[in-house]
């Protein structure tokens, strides 16, 4: 019976699971899919228990692959999001996610309550919309009721682990996101969690996120058909531990995750100085750090183009035949900018108002270059981390991309071209269920043998004309960008 490790990554729009080898090999993935629920224009919502259905049968179905005998399992997850749970353990209501935007007016309550610059200081995150302690603070304001019911807090890659040891824990990466937790000491924040009158009983005890959590208990055996008794890793966010599938020791390797979101992020020896606008947080790593930059609406932007302006779904024949329309069009989309920002702005500064724009529109543009436009749009505002990673004393060099976008060649040679930097390509997509396998390895002291380098399939060079085209285009766009926040000033 072949041994292996487990990964689970849980992520915005789907939850995936991979077994590896001992060397690393990938002998099975699975993805199960559920969506964002939408009940109000600036909600994003998902039910916690369609994830753990959606993991079980994930981890079913790569398990009947078999046979198999898993040694560990780690899981990974999308950061940020509240999930709150009652006292038998179920949640009092709907997870709050990461890319929602309701809770402005508690954004101006944290403000009056404390320093938001100290917040940033200690927590390495802004103040920013769709983070635990912000959507936390929107439900005791908004839902008493269901607010008093709560009993345990915390985010939704530990509730997965939950469902699966029946332990309560917090590790460090994803704890780093949630604004209530001291990233340079590595325990939550009493100072901020003080000011904003929280319960501290609300909180999990934190664990080192390459350490053993629990095992596998009997009643998420017979749901998913993993042995009794298999210890389970903290784990961490999908950006860790997509850090550690992804080979960044060398610090001047950054990677790039283009799924929902776009994120930049790469690692560090000591934690950069959030004033140059980029987040700070723990790595999985004891004494490394990630620094991360954000932009909002990748995926989501796509798919956005799909339902929003062809009324059509966003499903993946969909998005192959747009990409392969945009590939077509010239760099620089015939003139036409799209700025990305359709769920507002989180770095290098945090401004959940800014919007979205097409600029240039003609009579020639179609739908093809709203696409390549959007893709160059992002690509673009994802360097703009890349720089701040440079002025901060840390340069970048190289890239190494990931997440479900990576796949599409336009994505790879735009990122090439607009950074003017090597792009390697992975030939595994799920580094984050494979970095969560990984964890789960260390922390039972059989770690896996991964070789990034040996994984990569493809390295992608910047096209010289491509890279002059959209230093003109970044200079417009930034010029577009500025004029819109301008007038929204004016107008308030």
């Amino acid at each position: 019976m072949q041994e292996v490790h487990l990964g689970i990554d849980l992520g915005t729009s789907s939850v995936k699971a991979v077994l590896l080898d001992c060397e690393g090999v990938q002998l099975a993935v699975a993805q199960q899919v559920y969506a964002i629920v939408r009940s109000s224009p600036l909600w994003a919502e998902q039910d916690p228990s369609k994830w753990w259905s959606a993991t079980t049968s994930a981890i079913t179905e790569v398990l009947s692959r078999g046979p198999f005998r898993v040694l560990s399992v780690g899981v990974a997850g999308q950061m940020h999001g509240l999930v709150l749970l009652g006292d038998d353990g179920t949640p009092v209501r709907p997870a709050i996610v990461w890319s929602d935007c309701r809770a402005d007016s508690q954004i101006e309550k944290w403000h009056d309550l404390i320093d938001p610059q100290r917040v940033e200081q200690i927590s390495g995150f802004p103040v920013a919309l769709g983070m635990l302690g912000v959507s936390l603070t929107w439900v005791r304001d908004n839902e008493p009721e269901v607010y008093a019911r709560g009993r345990i807090a915390m985010l939704p890659k530990d509730y997965v682990r939950y469902r699966l040891t029946g332990r309560f824990n917090l590790e460090p990466t994803d704890a780093g996101g949630s604004l209530l937790f001291d990233v340079r000491e590595g325990v939550l924040s009493s100072e901020i969690i003080k000011a904003l009158a929280l319960p501290r009983e609300l909180f999990p005890t934190v664990i080192p996120s390459l350490s053993i959590a629990g095992e596998v208990s009997l009643g998420a055996s017979e749901a998913t058909g993993l042995a009794v008794g298999i210890p389970v890793a903290a784990g961490g966010s999908d950006q860790a531990m997509a850090a550690l599938a992804l080979g960044l020791e060398n610090p001047s390797r950054a990677a790039i995750a283009l799924s929902s979101g776009g994120t930049v992020f790469k690692r560090t020896g000591a934690p950069i100085d959030h004033s140059l606008g980029l987040h700070v947080m723990p790595d999985a790593t004891p004494g490394k750090w990630l620094a991360m930059g954000v932009t909002l609406s990748a995926g989501l932007g796509v798919n956005w183009l799909a339902e929003s302006l062809l009324s059509d779904k966003a499903t993946p024949q969909r998005i192959t035949a747009l990409m392969a329309a945009a590939e077509l069009v010239s760099a620089g989309s015939d003139g036409l900018l799209f700025s990305p920002n359709l769920a507002g702005v989180r770095t290098p500064v945090v401004d959940a108002s800014m919007r979205g724009s097409i600029i240039g529109l003609g009579i020639n543009h179609d739908i093809a270059h709203m696409t390549r436009a959007m893709v160059e749009g992002v690509c673009i505002t994802l360097s703009r981390s890349l720089t701040a990673m440079s002025d901060a004393r840390e340069p970048v060099r190289e890239l190494v991309i990931s997440g479900g976008l990576a796949r599409f060649a336009l994505w790879r040679q735009t990122l090439s071209d607009v950074t003017g930097l090597p792009v390697s390509v992975s030939g595994e997509v799920e580094h984050s269920a494979i970095g969560a396998a990984h964890a789960g390895s260390i922390a039972v002291s059989r770690p896996i043998k991964l070789n990034a380098s040996a994984r990569t399939i493809e390295t992608l060079y910047p096209i010289a004309s491509n890279h002059e085209v959209y230093a003109r285009v970044a200079e417009n766009l930034t010029a577009v960008e500025h004029a819109l926040a301008n007038r929204k000033g004016d107008q308030s």
